[in-house]
């Protein structure tokens, strides 16, 4: 799997030029992790039912319209290794963290104040276009990605984070730049020898 060519386009935004340099060298350095045999695999894939894990996250759900053209995606990729497939009911974009796993404890009035708060946020939020294009990878998934032309998304993922501060939400990814994007992850790897995935 390489990184496949971006589709021609006229012009990008500066901030979408970012992004993609930026998904570049995440797909370098992972990639480099990959082949070392750096993969990490989820103990719980499985044996799902034993999966007690909990977590809290704001996301989008990816329109069926869509499910086609990233199913056939996910079939050539499985085509080339074993990995865990997601099912296209779990197609989505993770807007924010809120609880990683194992910290999911809060009380139920915290997850209601917390929900009315989040609402709040989404009702000011402007319409965001995403463009989907090119695969990448993480040590543990491999992802579609999502790029927007302005910096509308990261700032609402900023606007959350500030506005749940007293209930010491996850922390954003530490990526240590001003930049971000969305992806829609397909697969989860299945074993710690994943070249034959990130070859495809």
């Amino acid at each position: 799997m390489g990184p496949h060519p971006p589709v021609p386009v006229l012009s990008v935004s500066p901030y979408r030029a970012a992004q993609e340099r930026l998904t570049q060298e995440i797909w370098c350095l992972n990639r480099g992790r990959l082949i070392r045999g750096d993969a990490f695999v989820d103990p719980f894939l499985d044996k799902l039912g034993e999966d007690e894990r909990r977590c809290l996250t704001l996301l989008a759900r990816i329109p069926p319209t869509l499910h086609p053209a990233l199913l056939d995606i996910q079939a050539r990729l499985l085509a080339a290794g074993r990995a865990f497939a997601y099912p296209a009911t779990s197609f989505h974009c993770t807007i924010r963290g809120i609880y990683d796993y194992g910290k999911y404890t809060r009380v139920a009035s915290d997850i209601r104040e917390i929900g009315e708060i989040l609402s709040r946020l989404i009702a000011d939020l402007p319409p965001i276009t995403l463009h989907f294009q090119g695969v990448n990878c993480t040590r543990s998934a491999i992802y579609v990605q999502g790029f927007y032309d302005q910096p509308t998304l990261g700032l609402f993922r900023h606007a959350i984070g500030e506005s749940l501060a007293r209930f010491h939400v996850a922390p954003l990814p530490t990526l240590d730049v001003d930049i971000d994007f969305a992806w829609v992850n397909l697969l989860r790897f299945a074993q710690t020898d994943a070249v034959a995935l990130v070859g495809a």
